[in-house]
């Protein structure tokens, strides 16, 4: 039964995403459990990575997909059977990692103790894993992270003085007609003052004080890649379509 079930959840999750004849498919496995990472190329030579690692935030694949019809791009997604942590089995033992946060030593470690619990060779794996995924950034100057939160739970105020992620803010501007959980998070100072000019939710990480947890942003800001991350509510389908037009129109300007 459990076979079963998860032969659905991969079948279901693969139609959903609607592979087309530019997308490209790589198995890579962590212990003995198989992964597909999703490459949609296009006919697209700009140098923008689209990525979404948690494959329960479909409202961030859908509307990447949505985009992409008009303006193909750059997507990367990770494909398993639809949940936020990756689970995987090393020798009949199980382990768990959060995939935003394998990206340094220090996170796959957290992430592991936050899962099943830690070991020097589960890491090891999860560290060749994040060497696939990272890959991808090659000769890329710009990555745009899809992500999508549920309500009140992690906004925007997260980020405010005494918020839970407070000590990884330099810089914040809240537009208060926005759902504070639609927002944009990145690494560049003059990304940051074109989303304020442009009145929306924007976060600056703080490059220097950063809280190293193994995500894509710490990566980033440690490698000299740019970065933004696009966050909405999911199920904000629309917003969420409305800040990657306005997200490119920043990337495009500068």
């Amino acid at each position: 039964m459990k076979r079963a079930l998860t032969s659905f959840l991969l079948i279901f999750t693969y139609v959903l995403w609607g592979q087309s004849d530019s997308t490209m498919v790589k198995t890579l496995k962590i212990g003995e459990t198989v992964f597909k990472c999703l490459y949609d190329y296009g006919a697209v030579d700009d140098d923008i990575l689209f990525i979404n690692v948690h494959e329960d935030e479909v409202t961030s694949i859908e509307t990447t997909e949505e985009y992409s019809k008009s303006n193909p791009v750059h997507f990367l997604r990770i494909h398993h059977v639809g949940t936020r942590r990756l689970n995987f089995t090393i020798k009949q033992k199980s382990f768990s990692v959060d995939p935003n946060r394998i990206f340094t030593a220090k996170g796959r470690r957290k992430t592991l103790k936050d899962g099943s619990g830690f070991s020097f060779r589960a890491s090891r794996q999860v560290k060749f894993f994040a060497k696939e995924i990272l890959s991808y950034l090659d000769k890329k100057s710009v990555v745009v992270a899809m992500h999508n939160n549920t309500d009140v739970n992690y906004t925007i105020k997260s980020y405010l003085p005494g918020g839970d992620e407070s000590a990884n803010t330099t810089a914040i501007h809240v537009n208060p007609e926005m759902d504070a959980d639609d927002f944009i998070y990145t690494t560049v100072p003059e990304y940051f003052e074109a989303f304020k000019a442009k009145n929306i939710n924007v976060i600056l990480q703080n490059d220097k004080k950063f809280v190293n947890d193994g995500s894509l942003s710490v990566y980033c800001a440690l490698n000299g890649i740019n970065y933004i991350n696009i966050e909405a509510q999911k199920g904000h389908f629309e917003e969420q379509l409305r800040l990657i037009h306005e997200v490119m129109d920043v990337i495009q300007s500068k």
